[in-house]
């Protein structure tokens, strides 16, 4: 039999993974959802511009879909002037939780064979995102929710509300810091490390280390993330949980400058202390002529390739908060590798691998020395 997925937010960093991963597999159907086509679809790849705002453009669009037999839901709609206020903003949180109900009312309703759902989170469940919360390190699944807004919570709790008397089930995964390839996405804080590498180039400057107790954090490769996916649609141990999803190590940010250096032919500079999104946007001008100069396959502006905001790549040269690397923490990932998930990833090559990645899709310029 062959299954049939919609994968909502088709075009940002975990969408796109998985559009790749399903659309490789003989025995499956993909139809990708999102409003900009995700890169390099396969022509085997059904692809719907939808807006997940609209509750009747989604009533046309999946009102009609009765042999779906999957859902993986990586949408998600962001306050790109303050990424970090939106996550607490009532008006956010409303905004997606109604989006993934926008979808799956008439989806639910219609589609007689649905068999699993997959909600692609985070970390923020567990509160670390808000100052007023004490988070334990390592965080687990199992630990309470936070007593403040979340559409996490909101989307969870509709979910099992939805489930009542049916017969498909849910998972929902939550990775970290999440590398991968996309452009306009605000959460894409891994290429904010290598752009800014490609300019220090350009500009004929050494690649500096930052100063000071950096940020240590896991990391999650998008392309690890849509192997859980895959493995959470069929596998009866992810029916109705939640799983973290990490790489598998830790490492500290600033070591990411070392290989960024090398993979664009860069000496490093002394450390010192700097603001790498204040760095990167004082060069606004030399990267417009970059992506003219070398015709690259990305926007002029250095906003409108981070979807309008680069404040999750201010952590690369940040200070760790308060003296405290572990701030944003570590999640364990014992419950899903327990259950049958033990796929790892080397961090540092991730982000070898995706700054090599962006070099060869001309997103930025190869290294030419």
């Amino acid at each position: 039999m062959v299954n049939k997925v919609i994968i909502a937010g088709a075009s940002g960093l975990v969408g796109s993974a998985a559009v790749r991963l399903f659309a490789s597999r003989r025995d499956w159907e993909v139809v990708a959802v999102s409003r900009r086509p995700p890169r390099g679809v396969p022509g085997s790849v059904q692809h719907l511009s939808v807006d997940l705002c609209d509750e009747q453009a989604c009533a046309r669009a999946f009102g009609s879909m009765t042999d779906v037999t999957h859902l993986i839901y990586a949408a998600v709609s962001e306050n790109p002037d303050d990424v970090f206020g939106g996550w607490s903003d009532p008006s956010q949180v409303a905004k997606n939780a109604a989006m993934l109900r926008n979808l799956f009312e008439p989806l639910g309703s219609t589609s007689r064979h649905l068999r699993h759902v997959a909600l692609v989170h985070g970390a923020k469940a567990y509160g670390p995102h808000l100052p007023q919360v004490k988070v334990p390190v390592p965080m687990r699944e199992c630990l309470p929710r936070v007593p403040y807004p979340n559409f996490y919570y909101d989307q969870e709790d509709y979910l099992r509300a939805r489930q009542r008397g049916q017969s498909w089930s849910w998972t929902v995964l939550r990775p970290v810091m999440i590398g991968g390839v996309s452009t306009g996405s605000t959460l894409n804080s891994f290429l904010v490390l290598p752009l800014f590498a490609a300019l220090c180039k350009e500009a004929g400057l050494d690649l500096p280390l930052p100063d000071g107790v950096g940020i240590v954090a896991d990391a999650a490769d998008a392309d690890l993330i849509a192997e859980a996916l895959e493995w959470a649609a069929e596998s009866p141990a992810a029916r109705n949980e939640i799983f973290n999803v990490a790489n598998g190590d830790a490492f500290a940010l600033h070591e990411g400058f070392p290989v960024v250096a090398e993979c664009f032919g860069l000496t490093l500079g002394k450390p010192r202390r700097f603001d790498i999104v204040a760095e990167i946007r004082r060069m606004d001008g030399l990267w417009r002529d970059m992506v003219r100069r070398y015709h690259l396959k990305a926007p002029e502006d250095v906003e409108t390739l981070f979807g309008g905001s680069m404040q999750m790549g201010g952590s690369w040269s940040a200070e760790a908060p308060e003296g405290n690397p572990l701030r944003w923490g570590l999640v364990s990932t014992i419950k899903i590798r327990q259950a049958g998930f033990d796929r790892c990833v080397d961090s540092l090559k991730m982000i070898r691998k995706y700054a090599r990645r962006y070099q060869e899709l001309g997103i930025l310029p190869l290294r030419t020395d």
